[in-house]
């Protein structure tokens, strides 16, 4: 099982509690070869995580792992293209990423560009998918994977699992219990990328619901 090196370039936040679990998973698996982490350009932070008790920083973490770290304004640039292309990995993986990854991008891993969203898509496409679900004191919740499109949260999936919800939990605790299960879903799906057995399947998007950013945004810092 050792011998498998599976080239991924993780897409995430700088600040990103979700983005940065991926980003250690990748690393204490001996199958996988993290070729870089793409986030957000310097002084972007995302707001979901601005007070948290605990701060993370993918940036400066994939950095002391040796891992080569991009930070562009627009990840779509030509030069950026061109950098992820020339380190040929199998697979992007996107896990919390405010901005649109265009096609040239998507195109550029050899395999697929998968997006972990902590939602049970279609339904709760969008930002923040934790906050909308308290504000709807939602009963069923989820988790998905899903190949990348051109729209938002609407490619077909590849695992997705569902969870029970009692309807009065707080945005914090919706988050806690989605991003566990996020991991954990991760977890599963990552030997078979190694394998390249996955299958995928349309989402019903006569059934999709799409939330925008919560009240409140910020989305830089000094």
């Amino acid at each position: 099982m050792g011998t498998v090196n599976t080239r991924f370039v993780l897409i995430t936040e700088t600040n990103s509690l979700f983005g940065y679990e991926f980003l250690h998973r990748l690393l204490a698996d001996e199958r996988s070869n993290l070729a870089a982490v793409v986030t957000r350009a310097p002084g972007v932070l995302c707001d979901y995580y601005l007070d948290d008790d605990v701060q993370v920083d993918v940036a400066t973490e994939a950095r002391q792992n040796g891992v080569d770290v991009y930070q562009p304004e627009n990840p779509n640039a030509s030069e950026i293209v061109e950098a992820m292309r020339a380190l040929a990995p199998d697979y992007i993986i996107v896990a919390n990423y405010q901005l649109q990854v265009g096609r040239e991008l998507r195109d550029v891993p050899a395999v697929d560009i998968l997006n972990f969203h902590p939602s049970p898509l279609p339904r709760y496409a969008g930002l923040a998918p934790y906050y909308w679900m308290a504000q709807n004191h939602e009963a069923q919740g989820g988790v998905s994977a899903i190949r990348m499109s051109a729209g938002l949260d609407d490619g077909p999936l590849i695992a997705q699992q569902l969870l029970s919800l009692r309807g009065d939990e707080t945005p914090d605790e919706v988050r806690a219990s989605h991003f566990g299960a996020s991991w954990r879903l991760f977890d599963l799906v990552l030997p078979t990328l190694h394998a390249r057995t996955y299958r995928s399947w349309p989402q019903d998007l006569s059934l999709r619901t799409y939330y925008g950013a919560p009240p409140q945004r910020v989305l830089t810092t000094a």
